[in-house]
């Protein structure tokens, strides 16, 4: 299941069509992570995360997701189900909707540990909402429970 996330995640060379040369060129270079040092990646992101701000956000959703896919696939697998509410694709869209709105959201003025903080942005909401849940279902009684106590 995580494969298809990723590949799905992976779809900004669709979108890549569409980008100017110099969008092409900061999409190569943040994807180029074997030169760059982190330093220069979370400052490269956060270029991206400033271009999704300013830009057609349907352009570069997609980028930002495809850089962050390994991570968001990771996190993924970290992330627990609480059926019968909550299944896989649920988290998945849920995990896709968070990052995105961590992007537009997250202070850009300091671009120390972008990745980190976009990542972990997304994650707390989701990680509240299964808790909750999980709570929630285990603080519910069956109807029969309840006609067995009466």
């Amino acid at each position: 299941m995580a494969r298809t996330f990723a590949a799905g995640l992976r779809g900004s060379h669709q979108v890549a069509g569409e980008l100017s040369h110099d969008a092409l060129e900061l999409f190569a270079r943040a994807r180029d992570n074997l030169y760059t040092g982190r330093a220069d990646q979370d400052r490269l992101l956060a270029d991206l995360v400033a271009a999704y701000r300013g830009g057609p956000r349907q352009l570069w959703g997609p980028v930002i997701l495809d850089l962050l896919a390994p991570a968001l696939v990771q996190l993924l697998r970290e992330l627990r189900p609480v059926p019968p509410l909550i299944d896989e694709d649920e988290i998945r869209q849920q995990l896709v909707l968070e990052v995105l709105r961590a992007a537009a959201k997250i202070p850009i003025r300091d671009t120390f540990d972008m990745k980190f903080r976009l990542l972990s942005r997304a994650c707390k909401p989701i990680v509240r909402w299964l808790a909750r849940e999980g709570r929630r279902q285990r603080n519910q009684a069956s109807y029969e429970a309840l006609r067995e106590r009466e």
